[in-house]
This record gives structure tokens, C-alpha cells and sequence, in this order.
């Protein structure tokens, strides 16, 4: 079902093909692109944090072998959280000369370098056949809130992904689609996803490609190509990291200038709104305005219960 992803190197020394090689895959896959040192220092420094909050055994092993039992609560994830998207060795990564200068032949110029940054942390799941988390999407979605001109997001993997580990999918040729129908809307807090379906594409409609990963190995991709995680039946954590890149001055929300525990944190706030008995009384709105409601929220940083109301009472008059 799944083809194995082109391998680019031949192309990062040419700046035509490099973005001839974007437009029509709509991904580069790089090996080794930068020293496989730099990610293998974050991965080290990662592990210092999960060891730390009890989420990988404490037995030396250099692989973050999961600990078992239940899964870590929001609270004990936002700690952690908090932590690794602050560390001085992602900032290091996401901002390495050899990715700024293929981001600069893509964008076309000068790179803004988001400050959100995504350490991705994807737990065992022996029997599943999906992956825990984000399904099929665009990065584009509108539901993210970014409302941002062109933008790349750069994968990075920390640690050797075998088949068994899983890791990034993408489907090649997905961005030239344009934007997708994404069914659900993008959940933040048990309640919403216990009740709602996440904003996906349907995987059925595309062809995949994927390969096994390496430190130093990179996925580049248009904010339009869908992509999604695949399942991890190992015994440890993967390890991964989400960066994402622009033009520098082009347009984009308040979101890439904050940290990723601080739009997680932003977007539960405002799930917890739009949950709550009081915006269902004063609304009495249904699902046909949330994700438009959402997303406004999200652009605005505004988890108000008085601007979901506003919010309401506008889509409904037009």
C-alpha cells in the first residue's frame, strides 16, 4: 500500500530543481542532510526530559524504551511539554545552515524560522493500525488557524525509524489538489475529541509513500501535501520533530510566533468554551458554525465566551 519515498540529494545543490523538484512532488526527502550529531543531541536531551517525568525506563539504554502503563494525563504532558519545545539543541536543529539554505531557494528569500516548534513523542500501540494523533491532513488546513501565505514544514527524525517504529507518511502530488475537505475540526481537549471526529483527509483517496529514517535524514513539504504518522508498534517512543519555515514578512497569525505548548494550551481554552453549557445557552449553535468559530478564536488568540457569542451572531448574519 505504501511506496517508498524519492530520495533527493541530487537536487539540494541546484536551486532550480530544488524548487521544480517541491512542485511537483510536493516533498524532498533529503539523507543526511546536515550532521546526524545535531539530531541525535536533541534526541539525548529529549530523553534527560522524558526519564526525568517517568515516560522512558530508567536503565541507561541510549533508545527511549516506553515505561508501559497508563498514558501520561494532559497535565503531565504539558510539564514535559513545556519543557522540551524550549531546548537550546531544537533550537540548534530547526535552524541548521544546510536547511536554512534549501529554505531559501524555496521561499524564494530571506526564511522566517517559526518559533513553533513540534517535538513529537508517539507512544507503543501494538494493535493499532492507525497512528496515535493527527491523522491525514494539510497543514494548510484553516482550521489550524495560521491563515498564512505559502509556508514548509520540515520533518526531522531523531532516532533510527524502522518499519516496525513507523514514521512520516506524505502523498506526493497531494498539494497540487489545493486545499481539501477536511471533515471534523482540530480537537485539543478530551472532551472535544471524545465528541468529534479530528479534521482529516481520507487516506483512502490517496497513494502514500514513506521509508525508514535516519538521524540527519529530512522530509520537506508544501503546507498543502497531506501527510500523517504511522502506527508505532515498538517497544519505545518515537522521537521527531515538526519545524516550519516562510518567507520572511509574508503573512501568518500570532501562531508562529508562539511556542507549541502555548497554542496547545491557547486551543484548549477555547475548546473549553465552546464546550461549555454557557456558549450553548447563549448560542444554541450547533456543529454547522464551530469550526469557522474555532478557527476565528484561534487567529484571534481569544478564548472569550463574549467573542464566541459575537462570533456566532455574525456567521449567522450573513
Amino acid at each position: 500500500m505504501f511506496a517508498t519515498l524519492k530520495e533527493d540529494n541530487a537536487v539540494i545543490n541546484d536551486p532550480d530543481k530544488i524548487r521544480s523538484t517541491m512542485d511537483e512532488q510536493g516533498y524532498l526527502f533529503i539523507r543526511e542532510l546536515f550532521d546526524p550529531e545535531i539530531a541525535l543531541q536533541l534526541k539525548r536531551d529529549m530523553m534527560d526530559q522524558l526519564r526525568t517525568h517517568y515516560f522512558i525506563e530508567d536503565d541507561g539504554s541510549p533508545e527511549p524504551m516506553w515505561s508501559g502503563g497508563p498514558l501520561p494525563t494532559e497535565q503531565e504532558w504539558l510539564t514535559v511539554y513545556g519543557k522540551l519545545v524550549e531546548l537550546p539543541s531544537l533550537k540548534a536543529l530547526a535552524s541548521s545552515p544546510e536547511v536554512i539554505g534549501i529554505m531559501r531557494h524555496l521561499v524564494g528569500g530571506p526564511v522566517r524560522v517559526w518559533r513553533q516548534k513540534i517535538t513529537r513523542c508517539v507512544y507503543p500501540d501494538p494493535e493499532s493500525t492507525v497512528a496515535r494523533g493527527a491523522g491525514p491532513h494539510q497543514d494548510a488546513n484553516p482550521s489550524f488557524g495560521y491563515n498564512a501565505d505559502e509556508f514548509f514544514t520540515t520533518w526531522y527524525p531523531l532516532m533510527e525509524i524502522n518499519q516496525s517504529i513507523g514514521g512520516l507518511a506524505v502523498a506526493p502530488g497531494s498539494h497540487m489538489y489545493g486545499l481539501m475537505d477536511h471533515e471534523g475540526i482540530v480537537p485539543s481537549t478530551q472532551k472535544l475529541e471524545a465528541s468529534r471526529a479530528a479534521s482529516v483527509v481520507a487516506p483512502e483517496e490517496l497513494k502514500w509513500a514513506t521509508a525508514e529514517y535516519r538521524p540527519g535524514d529530512v522530509v520537506i513539504f508544501s503546507s498543502r501535501t497531506v501527510h500523517r504518522g504511522m502506527p508505532n508498534h515498538s517497544d519505545r517512543i518515537r522521537l521527531s520533530v515538526d519545524c516550519r519555515y516562510q518567507r520572511r514578512g509574508a503573512n501568518v497569525t500570532w501562531l508562529a510566533r508562539a511556542t507549541a505548548k502555548q497554542t496547545r494550551v491557547m486551543g484548549q481554552r477555547i475548546d473549553e468554551t465552546l464546550s461549555s453549557r454557557a456558549y450553548w445557552v447563549r448560542t444554541r449553535a450547533g456543529d454547522d458554525v464551530i469550526e469557522e468559530v474555532r478557527t476565528r478564536m484561534m487567529e484571534e488568540a481569544n478564548p472569550s465566551l463574549d467573542r464566541a457569542v459575537e462570533l456566532v451572531a455574525e456567521i449567522r448574519g450573513r
